[in-house]
């Protein structure tokens, strides 16, 4: 079964965000990496720059990509890797917040008893992620059947929020 967790986060929300990680030891691990890519860990200093990661815990599964522009670079097989996906959360030309998510494959296809399930660091990373975002962060009105969690920090600024896509529907803070 997949998590996902939908989420408006502002830079400071991010920082925070990796600080409360740092200590699980998590990989941070860009969407297309080179041949023989070493990726750091996460931690309070690290900044992000890319629109999408992975948050690695443990040894991850890759693949080449042989056709495209991107040809010759490696991606991460996120079903089979310990990994939870993380698509940040940017302004857009409008200077509205687009909406981010997390998401991560929490258990394993096939048969268990041989495959051994996913890792405890990644199921661990998982609930601590889930408890930090349902206790800290602010909930949305639903829009569409989606309730979104809106960071502190991004719920003080008071920016816009929209959500992601072509057609983004504005989201307001609920409580």
């Amino acid at each position: 079964m997949a998590l996902e967790i939908r989420f408006f986060m502002a830079e400071e929300d991010e920082r925070e965000l990796l600080r409360r990680l740092e200590p699980l030891r998590l990989e941070l691990w860009p969407v297309l990496s080179d041949p023989g890519f070493s990726a750091p860990l996460v931690s309070s200093g690290t900044r992000l720059v890319e629109p999408a990661y992975y948050l690695a815990a443990g040894d991850v599964t890759g693949y080449p990509i042989k056709k495209g522009p991107e040809r010759g670079k490696w991606k991460i097989d996120e079903v089979v890797s310990p990994v939870i996906f993380l698509q940040r959360s940017l302004p857009d030309e409008s200077s509205a917040l687009r909406s981010g998510y997390f998401w991560a494959e929490t258990e394993v296809a096939g048969d268990n008893a041989r495959t051994g399930g996913k890792p405890q660091a990644l199921l661990r990373a998982v609930r601590g992620l889930q408890d930090l975002v349902k206790s800290r962060y602010r909930r949305s009105s639903p829009v569409r059947g989606l309730t979104y969690f809106v960071g502190p920090a991004c719920a003080r600024a008071g920016t816009p929020l929209r959500e992601e896509g072509r057609k983004g529907e504005p989201v307001v803070v609920y409580r």
